[in-house]
């Protein structure tokens, strides 16, 4: 095929050229969704570190992972776009240019499994904090491993789904060369991504679904929970739209429309994942964000001598007797003083523990 060969005539009537492309928006939604996951994250951490004066911890490292991987992932599309004629219709794209979409392929299916999954860690490790229920506990494990081994089968068969490797973007080794089926394979992806999206989003509800839930605290659940239901509708919509592609015969056109949500679906992962830690920051700052529940979002001395993060090992030595009390399960400190830093032997407890207590 020469360079100069267009990928299809266009349609009958119409000038090649005549046609719009969907650059600008994809590139404005691309960097507008993104910038504000990385500032909702930035806040995370500014909560996390300044305001309940806590460690970083696995959760908020593997949801910083997840912000550079979406990074990356918009990055690699900007190449598809600037090499590979993504957002033009596929009569205005030359046969180089499409070779040069496939070869951006790979790098963007990589990222885009790597920042959705890292998410979904942060969220499960998350999880470990709300209960030290070992039934519940057992099952975030295993949930854990299954989205590890998900990852590393996704990655193979993108990487190595093609044999020799260069005919995942060489036009005429295609036809000879043995590959997975590519459209079933990513179909069966996307339909999985949205049962893990589902999943997560209930796998809570075992331990919230006994709790009197204080008023304070509901805008905060409500917040979590509206996120990741967004996000299950965002991946479910991009499932529709991988199986138009497959069968588009404006093959380009209809990828930056996919990619457009698929920047969308990783940037609410990573707001989801931070949406609980960040409620303090707002209570601090802008209380009245939060709605009208006036003195109730302010912080207490009771909750101030709550504060922080106490000692790993008198958690969990502590855990089962604060439940059979029927004290807090907290899931996020309502101490948004900055002043107060916990004492070395003061047992105190996790922000995210305090978001949801019983008998509010």
């Amino acid at each position: 095929m020469s360079g100069l060969e267009y990928m299809r005539d266009p349609p009958a009537g119409e000038d090649r050229w005549a046609a719009e492309s969907t650059v600008t928006t994809q590139k404005a939604v691309g960097a507008l969704v993104l910038a504000v996951a990385t500032l909702v994250y930035l806040l995370r951490i500014y909560t996390r570190v300044h305001l309940t004066r806590l460690a970083l911890r696995w959760d908020d490292y593997l949801a910083g992972a997840a912000m550079a991987s979406s990074w990356a992932f918009f990055g690699c599309t900007m190449g598809m776009i600037a090499n590979g004629g993504c957002g033009r219709h596929f009569w205005q794209v030359t046969s180089v240019e499409y070779i040069e979409l496939l070869k951006w392929t790979l790098p963007v299916n990589v990222f885009y499994m790597l920042s959705a999954d890292l998410a979904k860690l942060s969220l499960l490790v998350l999880y470990l904090n709300f209960s030290p229920d070992r039934t519940y506990r057992i099952i975030l494990q295993t949930l854990i491993a299954a989205f590890v081994l998900y990852a590393i089968i996704y990655a193979g068969v993108s990487i190595f789904g093609c044999q020799p490797f260069h005919a995942h973007w060489d036009l005429e080794a295609m036809s000879t060369a043995k590959c997975v089926d590519k459209p079933m394979f990513f179909l069966a992806a996307s339909i999985a991504n949205v049962v893990m999206d589902v999943v997560i989003l209930l796998v809570p509800l075992r331990i919230v679904l006994p709790l009197h839930i204080a008023r304070r605290q509901k805008v905060s659940l409500l917040l979590l929970f509206a996120t990741g239901g967004g996000v299950v509708c965002i991946a479910a919509y991009c499932c529709h739209l991988t199986i138009q592609l497959f069968n588009s015969s404006d093959y380009t056109h209809g990828l930056s429309n996919e990619l457009s949500w698929m920047y969308g679906e990783l940037a609410g992962c990573v707001i989801c994942a931070s949406a609980s830690t960040t409620r303090a920051f707002f209570a601090r700052y802008i209380p009245r964000f939060l709605g009208t529940l006036g003195s109730t979002l302010r912080p207490s001395k009771d909750d101030a001598d709550t504060t922080g993060m106490e000692l790993e090992a008198e958690r969990r030595k502590q855990a089962r007797v604060e439940l059979d009390r029927h004290d807090a399960i907290q899931l996020e400190s309502d101490n948004d003083d900055n002043s107060v830093a916990p004492s070395p032997g003061h047992l105190v407890c996790d922000d995210e523990r305090s978001l949801w207590s019983r008998g509010g």
